[in-house]
C-alpha cells in the first residue's frame, strides 16, 4: 500500500498475494477449503546465497501443499490481472517473464536457479502478473508487490 497506513510489519523482498480463479472455483474442492483463501508467494535475496531467489508459497490449504509437485509459477511480463480470461493457455505462458516449479517438499520452499531483481523496472518483478498454473489451467493470480 503506497499512501495508507497498515499495521503489518514489512519482512522485505516481495510478495505476490494470489486469489483463485474461477476456473479453479469450478473444480471440486473440499469442504475445509474455503474458496476466497488467498495465497502467497514470499521472494527474498537472502544475504546467506547471493547467487539465487528464495520463493515461500503459504497457503492453509494442505491438500494443495500435498500436490504441489504439480503446480508451476509463471511471472508474466505485464501486469495486467484482466488480460489472460480470453486467451488460449499456450499464449498465456509462451513467453514469460520467468517461470518454475514450486517444491515438491513439506517446506514449501523453491530455490530459484538464479537470482531475481526484486525491485521495479525492465528487470524488476514488481508490479507484474503472477500466477499458479497446472498443466494449461492458471489456478490463481495476483499481482507482484513490496513485502
Amino acid at each position: 500500500m503506497c499512501n495508507g497506513f497498515s499495521t503489518r510489519k514489512s519482512q522485505g523482498g516481495s510478495i505476490a498475494v494470489l486469489r483463485r480463479t474461477d476456473s479453479y472455483l469450478s473444480e471440486p474442492s473440499p469442504a475445509s477449503s474455503p474458496t476466497s483463501e488467498e495465497w502467497q508467494l514470499l521472494f527474498s535475496n537472502n544475504a546467506e546465497d547471493l547467487s539465487r531467489t528464495q520463493v515461500e508459497f503459504r497457503a492453509s490449504d494442505s491438500i494443495l501443499k500435498q500436490q504441489m509437485e504439480r503446480y508451476w509459477v509463471v511471472i508474466h511480463r505485464n501486469g495486467d490481472l484482466g488480460s489472460s480470461p480470453g486467451l488460449p493457455p499456450t499464449q498465456i505462458t509462451s513467453n514469460p517473464f520467468f517461470s518454475f516449479p514450486l517444491a515438491a517438499d513439506e517446506s514449501s520452499v523453491t530455490h530459484l536457479p538464479q537470482k531475481l531483481d526484486l525491485g521495479v523496472g525492465d528487470s524488476g518483478v514488481i508490479g507484474r502478473k503472477v500466477s499458479i498454473m497446472r498443466g494449461r489451467t492458471t489456478v490463481a493470480e495476483g499481482i507482484m508487490g513490496w513485502n
